[in-house]
């Protein structure tokens, strides 16, 4: 832990309150498939385990950039309420804003044997699906066992939820996404139907703010009724720097409540440390729905590369930024992106209902946020909702660099609005989490950060829905078939770009990549007898599979 942990905004409620309510999540999961390691809670915090921070990258060296992070929503009923959830340390002590488990559809509640059902995070890899496509595509059935992950996958309806999960699913709810084989509104795994997920590795999870009538234990605030289906996701990256030191988190925000949602906002509210977290500074590029936050100096430590025993960056502090890249969509159907950036700090926290005004887009006093110096000057009427608002190596340019400010463990808050959302109604942010090393210290240049945020962005862009190519027609073949020591792999027209192997459970085995061929032989080696399944990926984004047996 790098500091006991200050519940300045705990309530004395009586504990007879949470008798008939959900418990606090317990629920937890690793995104590990590239450089970086990110702890993920089972509700509406993450980038730590309750105790300590999580985000660690590179995973190596177990040194984290991110002490914990918590989703903010809030906005105004039709009378002119507040109704708000805010997740910060809370549920550290107890007191949380969000609980596991989907709500009910038709009167947004949920009871604690749902809360307890919905305590875990579905993780899922992308070999696994390939195998199951692979599985089903090469003959229209399924013949070898489900991949576990797609097995419990808490697709609507999934009826292999009460064999694999221990319960199961609500009737007719919309819960994680999948690919719908045969259109029937059903996620069948043993019809074909498979998760349908960005990146190498994906988790999906759901929560929500009403917690069976608990009460919000940080802010005191009304209930939303709002439920948040989550996915966080990465990409393996062996050939991309970028992709190996990212990270992606979709939330799709729901309207529960039987009254509308108006003039309402999403943050993402960070305490980000940078390996230690007694020298660190942050601060925003507006124009690049950018936040970043970088070492105050050029050691991470203090002093030197010592904090308290834990890892530092030492010598080699990287930056880590935030890009937000798609924010909720407006009245007029306007994404609203990244709307303000503001900070705290340790030593002054904004308390109770002090932390609220900053999702709006002010500090805790109401004061706009001014341009220059810490931001906040109640005389000013430059106003600037982006507060610290420049490249940190531009002497011209607002950054704590140039207001020369101490370092402190400083705490801040990305929000994204307003929208407004009628009951039933959705919408959805995503934000890449990025990484950037070899950069110089003090005061650097984020052009880099930029330039990584931008090349993410165009990725993104890039991809299908699904991140899950078309199936191609039959136009792969193998020889000989069963397979007793070697074989190829032939196609009759687009080149092989990459060729997996999987065995019968599902499992990656071999992996061929960077191809640009029609021929690929296949070597038995030390895989025992059984049946494999081969998935290739074409040159026109096709994916041709097939079934290897090995005797």
């Amino acid at each position: 832990m790098k500091r006991p942990l200050l519940f300045f905004f705990l309530f004395c409620f009586a504990k007879g309150a949470f008798s008939q309510a959900c418990a606090v999540s317990t629920g937890i999961a690793h995104l590990d498939v590239n450089n970086a390691r990110v702890i993920l809670q089972a509700s509406g915090d993450f980038f730590w385990d309750r105790s300590d921070g999580g985000y660690f990258v590179p995973k190596t060296d177990n040194v984290a950039t991110m002490f914990s992070g918590g989703l903010w929503l809030g906005g105004f009923d039709p009378g002119g309420n507040l109704k708000i959830a805010a997740q910060t340390y809370g549920a550290s002590g107890g007191y949380p804003e969000w609980w596991p488990g989907p709500l009910d559809a038709q009167n947004g509640t949920i009871n604690a044997p749902v809360c307890s059902n919905f305590n875990r995070l579905w993780p899922i890899k992308r070999s696994a699906i390939s195998a199951h496509i692979a599985d089903f595509e090469s003959d229209g059935d399924i013949d070898g066992p489900v991949p576990q992950g797609v097995l419990e996958w808490p697709g609507r309806d999934n009826p292999e939820s009460l064999s694999s999960n221990g319960f199961s699913l609500p009737i007719g709810h919309e819960l994680a996404p999948f690919f719908d084989r045969n259109g029937n509104g059903k996620y069948e795994p043993m019809l074909g139907d498979y998760p349908k997920v960005t990146g190498d590795q994906a988790i999906w999870w759901i929560f929500n703010d009403e917690g069976g009538g608990a009460i919000h234990g940080e802010t005191n605030g009304t209930p939303i009724r709002a439920e948040i289906h989550a996915l966080a996701y990465a990409f393996e990256g062996s050939n991309d720097e970028n992709l190996a030191n990212t990270t992606f988190y979709d939330f799709k925000l729901f309207n529960r409540a039987l009254e509308y949602l108006d003039s309402a906002f999403v943050g993402l509210w960070l305490d980000p440390d940078m390996g230690c977290y007694l020298d660190d500074y942050i601060g925003c590029i507006s124009s690049e729905k950018l936040a970043f936050v970088y070492n105050a100096d050029a050691t991470d430590g203090q002093p030197d590369c010592a904090c308290s025993g834990l890892p530092t960056y030492c010598n080699e502090p990287p930056i880590t930024g935030v890009k937000v890249l798609r924010g909720p969509n407006n009245n007029n159907g306007e994404d609203t992106g990244f709307s303000s950036f503001s900070y705290s700090n340790a030593l002054a926290p904004p308390t109770g209902n002090g932390m609220l005004p900053q999702l709006f887009g002010t500090w805790p006093d109401g004061t706009p946020i001014t341009y220059g110096g810490s931001g906040y000057n109640p005389t000013s009427t430059d106003i600037h909702p982006f507060a610290l608002d420049g490249n940190p190596s531009k002497t011209d340019e607002w950054s704590l660099c140039t207001v020369d400010m101490p370092p402190l463990d400083f705490r801040m808050l990305i929000s994204s609005g307003p929208f407004h959302l009628e009951p039933g109604e959705s919408t959805s942010i995503c934000y890449a989490v990025m990484t950037k090393f070899g950069v110089n210290y003090p005061c650097p240049d984020v052009t880099p950060l930029i330039e990584m945020g931008n090349a993410i962005e165009e990725f993104c862009a890039s991809l299908s829905p699904a991140n899950e190519p078309i199936a191609a027609a039959n136009t792969t073949q193998f020889y000989p078939n069963p397979l007793v020591s070697e074989g190829k792999l032939s196609t009759n027209g687009e080149q092989m770009e990459s060729v997996r192997l999987f065995n019968s459970n599902g499992q990656l085995v071999r992996h061929y990549n960077g191809l640009k061929t029609n021929e690929l032989a296949i070597e038995r080696g030390g895989l025992p007898a059984g049946l494999y399944y081969y998935a290739a990926l074409l040159g026109n984004g096709q994916l041709a599979t097939g079934k290897i047996a090995i005797q």
